[in-house]
């Protein structure tokens, strides 16, 4: 150990002078992280990683200039020095031999920072560090440049509001740091009927919003990615070696991976809510227990595995099964337990209004049930403005408003927190919910479709600009959602775009022999020009 530290200092560049660590007492919490072994790193140095020695001893963790903490703990050692971006650290045991903190922000940059040990005494002693997860950050100042670009996103969307969008809410973080928070417009604007209230509710940062589609991704997917990491989940092993009862028709033959690469052959949906669904009244389901049964066993495809991707609800409704198997919890409760409580998630959740969320609080959605303007009718359909009920149709009535493709509401400030942890390879302060490899496996493009990951959508090949805007780099990810929201990462720009919207809170018109609602009509509702003005804001 000793000659390979005298390698690792005789090979290095001259280094600047060290500074002094100043040593600071560990909250409680920092104890309980340190004592678990939790965070980014839980480092052990000395180490014998490799018979190549200028591999021992060295880390790559990810900060944000001007942010990042390190844990100590120096047992039986003297002394130590460390080098953050080649800049040496000393370190002391303090008298009382105590674990301790130092401040290293003024050493860290944005994205891969790298820590190495540079010396120890004695040299049979061993040094302890534990690193943390980054953590947003509130907002500091923009350049002017940026707070020109961003005013050209301001305009757009206020001039639409004025024109009779509903609202939004815009936020950005650009290297860990929310560079913009705003609420546009109205969260309740439109009666029953289609006329504008007297008094609009206004927009809030923190409204609510039924993110639809995006619950593939910070629910169900999110739950696969932890079950995949933790080993309890094989994606590449067939759906019935977890669901034994999913048998016949080819079922045998589906991979887990077929369902969340939508190369399954499923239809888009089904239409359990209506008995007069396409698929006959056997599939006339209004619960989740006979719902959960039509998936695994009745529930037709309309193509062979593996031919194209459809994106398909079927394919995330059986998804959520396959969770609630393995964990034997409910999918909600286990989001709740494994991702949401821990991050201190409290504007993120299944059915807000039983979980004693005032209406006033959430976004609404379409104005007389699911009715598109009194154009579609089928028995249970709902009356009056939709709001802090699950938009759709299928979760709403066919499986208790918890399903695996919608019911999440989400406010902007809640959701971004959730993104970080897959922009961060899977962590968050001093928590890990899933591994590096596992952030990679589901966020690459598939074989079949590039513009698919492992339920993700990707902006490989550009085919997606509607959605992640012209600029958006090859590895950027995300999802939308059909009630109007957007979701983008692109980890080549350190940068994370939540926009929600409430466009179907507006009201429906003729379009040809079909209908539309009018908040479709919008770029704001369209994501990719907003998408587009951010980036060139943030790329000033």
């Amino acid at each position: 150990m000793i000659v390979s530290l005298l390698f690792l200092a005789g090979c290095a560049a001259p280094s600047p002078p060290a500074n002094d660590a100043v040593a600071l007492p560990l909250s409680a919490a920092e104890q309980l992280a340190l004592a678990e072994q939790a965070g980014q790193h839980y480092l052990q140095w000395p180490e014998q990683r490799s018979s190549r020695a200028a591999v021992n001893n060295r880390r790559l963790f990810t900060s944000w200039q001007g942010q990042g903490m390190l844990l100590v703990d120096m047992a039986q050692t003297e002394s130590a020095v460390v080098a953050v971006n080649d800049q040496p650290i000393t370190l002391s045991r303090p008298a009382q031999g105590k674990p301790f903190k130092i401040d290293i922000s003024a050493y860290t940059r944005h994205g891969a920072n790298q820590l190495r040990l540079v010396s120890i005494q004695p040299a049979t002693a061993q040094l302890i560090l534990a690193l943390p997860y980054p953590e947003l950050n509130a907002s500091p100042a923009l350049t002017l440049a940026q707070q020109q670009g961003f005013a050209k996103v301001d305009q757009l969307i206020a001039k639409e509001v004025a024109a009779g969008f509903p609202g939004a809410v815009l936020l950005v973080v650009k290297d860990g740091q929310i560079i913009k928070e705003t609420a546009y417009g109205y969260a309740l604007r439109y009666q029953q009927d289609g006329t504008e209230l007297p008094a609009p509710e206004p927009m809030q940062t923190t409204t609510l919003f039924d993110i639809a589609s995006n619950t593939k991704m910070y629910a169900t997917t999110y739950a696969l990615m932890q079950l995949v990491s933790s080993g309890m989940l094989d994606i590449n092993r067939p759906l019935t070696h977890y669901l034994p009862e999913y048998q016949g028709d080819g079922r045998e033959q589906r991979l887990v991976s077929d369902l969340l690469h939508h190369t399954s052959g499923y239809a888009p949906e089904v239409h359990f809510h209506r008995p007069d669904n396409s698929n006959g009244p056997l599939f006339y389901s209004l619960s989740k227990e006979q719902t959960d049964q039509l998936l695994l066993k009745q529930v037709p495809f309309v193509s062979n595995r593996g031919n194209i991707a459809r994106y398909s609800d079927i394919n995330f409704m059986l998804l959520a099964l396959l969770i609630e198997r393995l964990t034997a919890m409910p999918l909600d409760q286990y989001l709740q337990q494994q991702f949401y409580r821990p991050l201190g998630l409290n504007n993120l959740m299944f059915k807000p209004l039983q979980r004693g969320v005032s209406p006033s609080r959430i976004a609404a959605t379409e104005l007389d049930g699911n009715s598109r303007g009194g154009r579609v009718s089928f028995p249970v359909n709902r009356q009056g403005v939709l709001r802090g009920q699950v938009h759709d149709e299928k979760a709403f009535h066919a499986l208790d408003e918890v399903a695996g493709h919608a019911g999440l509401f989400a406010s902007a400030r809640d959701l971004a927190v959730l993104m970080s942890v897959v922009a961060q390879q899977g962590g968050y302060g001093w928590q890990r919910f899933f591994s590096p490899a596992t952030v990679q496996q589901f966020t690459r493009p598939s074989s079949y479709d590039h513009r698919f990951g492992l339920g993700w959508r990707t902006a490989a090949g550009g085919d997606l600009t509607w959605h992640f805007g012209a600029y958006a780099s090859d590895y950027a990810f995300g999802h939308t959602g059909w009630t109007g929201t957007a979701t983008l990462i692109d980890p080549a720009h350190n940068l994370l775009v939540v926009l929600l919207t409430n466009k179907k809170h507006s009201p429906v018109i003729a379009n040809g022999d079909g209908y539309q609602f009018i908040g479709d009509n919008f770029e704001t509702g369209q994501y990719g020009s907003i998408m587009t003005l951010v980036y060139e804001a943030i790329l000033q």
